[in-house]
């Protein structure tokens, strides 16, 4: 099919390149040119593609946080997809909110942090089959919120600690590096119970320097408002685990009602699975899905992507 082409300096404002055409049915295909884009980049059309110069040379960047003028975690995110068959090639998203200046608050007490949510990429509205091959994905808590739609991620890399993959979306990682950058949580998902949620196929869980050894788990359910009709699901096949992850795996996650009160979710009321994984990190002692079941899941969920 015939697309829309253009060519963007870091001069140049995507936001405005993405109102410049008509909205009639053709792709979008934006290259980016080597250099850092600084700006809050929102895809609300359908059918656009950005393709970069590589992760190390293009880069999409904003600094914003959850605790910045109040705005809550989901609007604090660098780049929003809303629209179908966005495509994403050769770049990095990243947020720079300066989360290092307030490690201290996150060595009291990691799991309840306030404000300090900074969402790299986010999907939501009525984002679909969104494809993000090569990328990097650069923050500390809440990097990556996949929270509609399909997704597939190929040799991609995400960063961060705490909740840094999130969401009730369904995506399938197949060779991703995902690197902690201190201790914390590396999945959050909010799967509702009905569907399939995230899949590590062949990725590698790996840790920056100075990340200690079992302080990270893989994951927590995250139940919004204490939803009690979400089933969270994560799921790692072929995966190579490093030694920081923790020995348990998994671990609860406390949710809070709107009427008030907490409740607390725990991985025994999830779907979290592991299968043929790898590595220090790995354990036979965690629930382990035979090697035919997990075949399964993945192949259903790459049928639905």
């Amino acid at each position: 099919m015939e697309a829309y082409l253009i060519t963007l300096t870091p001069e140049d404002s995507i936001n405005d390149a993405l109102v410049r055409f008509p909205e009639d049915g053709k792709p979008l295909i934006i290259t980016l040119e080597k250099g850092t884009y600084t700006e809050k980049v929102v895809i609300d059309r359908a059918d656009v593609t950005l393709v970069g110069a590589g992760c190390e040379k293009t880069r999409i960047s904003f600094s914003d946080a959850a605790r910045i003028d109040m705005m809550g975690t989901f609007a604090s995110a660098t780049c929003t997809v809303k629209e179908a068959n966005f495509r994403a090639e050769h770049l990095t998203f990243a947020n720079d909110f300066d989360y290092p200046s307030f490690r201290h608050l996150v060595e009291q007490d990691p799991g309840k942090v306030k404000g300090l949510q900074a969402v790299a990429f986010r999907t939501t509205d009525r984002a679909d089959s969104t494809i993000l091959e090569d990328c990097a994905f650069f923050g500390y808590q809440d990097t990556l919120l996949l929270d509609e739609g399909t997704h597939l991620l190929k040799n991609c890399q995400i960063e961060g600690n705490i909740d840094f993959i999130f969401g009730g979306g369904l995506a399938l990682f197949t060779d991703c590096t995902i690197l902690s950058n201190g201790q914390g949580y590396v999945t959050a998902p909010s799967t509702p119970g009905d569907q399939l949620g995230f899949c590590f196929h062949r990725c590698r869980f790996l840790r920056k320097e100075g990340v200690p050894d079992y302080s990270v788990y893989l994951g927590r359910p995250w139940h919004p408002k204490a939803d009690p009709t979400i089933e969270s699901f994560t799921l790692l096949v072929e995966c190579y685990l490093d030694k920081h992850i923790h020995d348990s795996g998994w671990t609860e996650m406390h949710a809070f009602p709107p009427e008030g009160g907490e409740v607390i979710f725990t991985p025994e009321q999830s779907r979290f699975y592991e299968s043929a994984c790898t590595g220090p990190g790995s354990s036979s002692k965690r629930e382990n899905l035979g090697e035919n079941e997990a075949s399964s899941l993945v192949m259903a969920i790459e049928s639905l992507i």
